[in-house]
């Protein structure tokens, strides 16, 4: 049973942190289009 666990482990592990490198990215990316949203002029004309 140990061995099943330590090769479950060596599996899980990089998929782990595969994941958190993909949320990672998942937030860069959408604050970087929430700010430029944010700094972009509106394209409302004044009546």
């Amino acid at each position: 049973m140990d061995v099943l666990l330590h090769m479950l482990a060596s599996a899980l592990v990089p998929l782990f942190f595969l994941g958190m490198v993909g949320s990672l990215l998942v937030v860069i990316i959408t604050v970087v289009l929430d700010l430029s949203q944010v700094f972009t002029p509106d394209e409302e004309s004044d009546v």
